[in-house]
C-alpha cells in the first residue's frame, strides 16, 4: 500500500492507498535516509558544486515533507516508524523549483523570519544550479541510490520475517504515481 497525498486538498479523506506494493514507486523514488547520505556524501565530496552552500538540501525539503505528512495525518515524529517514507526526486525537484519562482512571502526556505522579503536573484541562482546538478546526477548516482533502497527495504523485510509492517509514502506530498 503506497500513500499519496492530494495537493489541492489536504485532508485526510483525500488520501488514496494504492494497494500494489513497492514496486508501484514512481521512476527515480529514494528512501528519505538514503537520499539524506547520498546527497551529504556529495556535498562533502563538492560533487554539488560550491554553489550548492547556500541551497536548501533536498533531503531537508524531504524531510519537511515528512513532517507535514506526519501532522496531517495526527501523527507525531515517534510514528514515522510506521512508515517507510520514499522521495520522489523528480517531483520534488520541480516542486521547490516552483517555490523558487516566488520569492517573496510564500516560501519559508527563502524568508525564514517571514514577511515579504524578497531572495537575492544570485541566491535563487544558485539554487536552480543546485537542482540542476542534481537533476544531471539522477542518471548516475541517484539510480545507484533508487537501486540501494529497493534492495535495502527488501533486506528489511527479510529479517521481519517477510512482514512488511511499514505503509510507503511517496513525498512530497501529492506526487502522481507513474508506474502501471
Amino acid at each position: 500500500m503506497v500513500l499519496y497525498i492530494s495537493p489541492l486538498d489536504q485532508s485526510r479523506e483525500t488520501t488514496q492507498e494504492l494497494h500494489s506494493g513497492a514496486r508501484a514507486l514512481p521512476p527515480g523514488s529514494i528512501l528519505l535516509g538514503v537520499l539524506k547520505s547520498v546527497e551529504s556524501e556529495l556535498a562533502k565530496r563538492e560533487l554539488l558544486g560550491l554553489k550548492g552552500e547556500n541551497s536548501t538540501p533536498l533531503w531537508f525539503l524531504a524531510e519537511t515533507e515528512r513532517n507535514i505528512f506526519l501532522w496531517r495525518n495526527g501523527k507525531s515524529l515517534d510514528d514515522q516508524r510506521d512508515f517507510s517514507f520514499w522521495v520522489d526526486v523528480p517531483a520534488l525537484i520541480a516542486k521547490r523549483r516552483e517555490q523558487l519562482k516566488k520569492p517573496v512571502g510564500f516560501n519559508p526556505f527563502i524568508n525564514p523570519l517571514g514577511g515579504s522579503l524578497p531572495m537575492d536573484p544570485r541566491s535563487v541562482d544558485d539554487e536552480v544550479e543546485y537542482l540542476d546538478t542534481l537533476e544531471d546526477l539522477s542518471g548516475t548516482v541517484l539510480r545507484q541510490a533508487e537501486a540501494l533502497s529497493h534492495a535495502s527495504e527488501s533486506v528489511r523485510i527479510e529479517l521481519s520475517d517477510g512482514v512488511d509492517g511499514r505503509t510507503p509514502v511517496v513525498l512530497p506530498t501529492g506526487a502522481k504515481d507513474t508506474a502501471p
